[in-house]
């Protein structure tokens, strides 16, 4: 009885270490809600009739797109920083709040996949507008150190070169008007998490940058990047992260968050991606509706030179899918649903009168299959957007999928995984692996929203 009794005693305190080290795991990792554009929204006109509804929602989603081909692409210019500012800010679905310095400045900056630097407005600046959010001044900061041109990280920095007193000069160059010209330096950075705890970084490269031309607006104050590049926040801080997106329709949905660094939350099944210019490809095989495989040559998700392959982004709302996929996808949904339902016809877009909460009851779920077995199931609330939200529309639910040819039949062969098809997904990368882990998810089940 006896040792029985010291066994079970043992074993008690095991499991609670056990689980009092995976709490202060929780409480201690970089965990930071984001923030919902929507929330954002002031004075917004809403679309008159129902045809402006669904074309501004289009219209948002391809200007996503543009700003992705405009990031990647080499053909645009010799510097592969060179992307749309405009499109960044006006078309990216999620925001996030995170400090810089000692003392800490709170930011608040557009959350990209498909860029690799963290930038932010500095002082002094050369630009006289107005800011609501106070501008981090390095003067002010203990932990603020600039790299000198000579050091060997200068070299990440996107057009780095000397400045008058040896330091390292960055100019991020954007299509479409100034982008963001500075000091290359490195900084700590302070993370509020979504259970309230307050958690230092250690310091990492950034931008500071002193010339942002008027395209930043005056909410915010920079861009976190999280792509490939040696220079991007995700690699120094231990080339880990995770995301979790909830119910996009929900702009108060509270769990959606992002995960910095080696607490990621990485779960589920692995799939192979490669990295080029800062960009992360996916290894997509294959598309079912239910059990049927859709005959698509498995040639045309593969990389093979510009505007090809297939990228998860972290911005844009639809799903752009490359023109062979995309017929036989639009064949087969039309073919189940022209049957049962009405259409409504606008442009090519692939629309019918109801709701998605009745009408779709049972429908088949649209799986995309990547290389290694993960998976990314779209159920009809991921296939199909409503516009009924209001009085002002009538019952009308359209797909949330699209062919990259609507922007010219040189993306024919380019698809891009939008937003809506990861709902209640946790979506984790680990770059040293090189491997993408989904995993089907409520986000609110991920720890971090509970007080510790």
């Amino acid at each position: 009885m006896e040792y029985l009794f010291q066994t079970s005693l043992l074993l008690f305190i095991i499991l609670s270490c056990s689980i009092v080290t995976e709490s202060a795991k929780k409480s201690n990792r970089m965990a930071l809600k984001l923030i919902h554009r929507d929330t954002m929204a002031r004075n917004a006109r809403a679309p008159v009739t129902l045809e402006d509804h669904i074309q501004h929602l289009t219209s948002l989603s391809s200007a996503r797109f543009m700003h992705l081909q405009n990031t990647i692409d080499k053909e645009l210019s010799n510097s592969d920083f060179q992307v749309d500012m405009h499109q960044a800010i006006t078309t990216s679905m999620f925001f996030v709040n995170f400090s810089v310095g000692q003392p800490p400045v709170q930011q608040f900056a557009i959350m990209d996949t498909g860029s690799s630097l963290l930038w932010i407005k500095c002082l002094p600046c050369k630009q006289s507008s107005s800011s609501p959010r106070p501008i981090f001044n390095p003067a002010l900061s203990s932990s603020y150190v600039e790299y000198s041109c000579n050091d060997e990280f200068c070299r990440y920095a996107p057009a780095g070169h000397c400045g008058s007193s040896h330091e390292c000069l960055y100019e991020q160059v954007y299509i479409n008007g100034a982008g963001s010209k500075g000091v290359f330096a490195k900084e700590q950075l302070t993370f509020t998490t979504p259970n309230g705890n307050r958690v230092l970084s250690k310091p990492v490269a950034f931008g500071c940058g002193h010339e942002n031309g008027e395209q930043l607006g005056s909410e915010l104050t920079g861009i976190l990047g999280l792509g490939a590049k040696p220079a991007s926040v995700a690699v120094q801080l231990g080339s880990k992260f995770s995301y979790c997106i909830g119910d996009l329709a929900n702009k108060n949905y509270g769990f959606n968050q992002l995960v910095l660094g080696e607490d990621a939350d990485v779960l589920g099944d692995p799939t192979p991606i490669e990295t080029e210019t800062g960009i992360y490809y996916m290894s997509l095989e294959g598309i079912s509706v239910g059990e049927k495989q859709l005959n698509i040559e498995p040639m045309v998700f593969k990389r093979r030179g510009a505007r090809t392959g297939v990228i998860l982004d972290s911005g844009t709302l639809f799903t752009w899918l490359a023109e062979a996929a995309y017929k036989e996808l639009y064949n087969e949904v039309k073919a189940i649903l022209d049957t049962q339902l009405e259409r409504f016809w606008f442009r090519d877009l692939l629309c019918y009168h109801g709701k998605v909460n009745e009408e779709l009851i049972g429908f088949p779920v649209v799986t995309f299959r990547f290389a290694g077995g993960a998976e990314l199931a779209m159920e009809a609330a991921s296939m199909f957007y409503p516009l009924s939200e209001t009085d002002v529309y009538l019952n009308v639910f359209c797909m949330s999928v699209r062919p990259t040819t609507e922007h010219g039949r040189q993306y024919k062969d380019f698809t891009a995984i939008g937003l809506m098809a990861q709902q209640y997904y946790n979506i984790a990368y680990d770059l040293k692996e090189k491997n993408v882990y989904l995993q089907r998810i409520d986000c609110v089940l991920l720890d971090d929203y509970s007080p510790s």
